[in-house]
């Protein structure tokens, strides 16, 4: 039986642009970057700001340290 390109990809097919998880998530980080810079403009809050607010939104008494956790950030840097 002959086997076709479709039925297993090759090593050249893998390697696309188009097929790397990695660049389909950074497409969509940047889309949506976009679209959330134009809501935060009005705001004057860069995103990492606005993260830091749905956080403090979400609890009360919440520490630097509790911040960063639960942003995957150094607490250093947001102080």
């Amino acid at each position: 039986m002959k086997s076709t390109d479709t039925a297993q990809p090759n090593a050249k097919n893998l390697l696309q642009l188009d097929q790397q998880l990695c660049f389909a998530l950074y497409s969509a980080n940047l889309a949506l970057h976009k679209v959330y810079r134009k809501l935060l403009n009005q705001l004057e809050l860069t995103y990492p700001q606005y993260l830091v607010m749905m956080v403090l939104w979400e609890r009360d008494r919440v520490t630097v340290s509790d911040i960063g956790e639960r942003l995957f950030l150094d607490s250093a840097t947001l102080t």
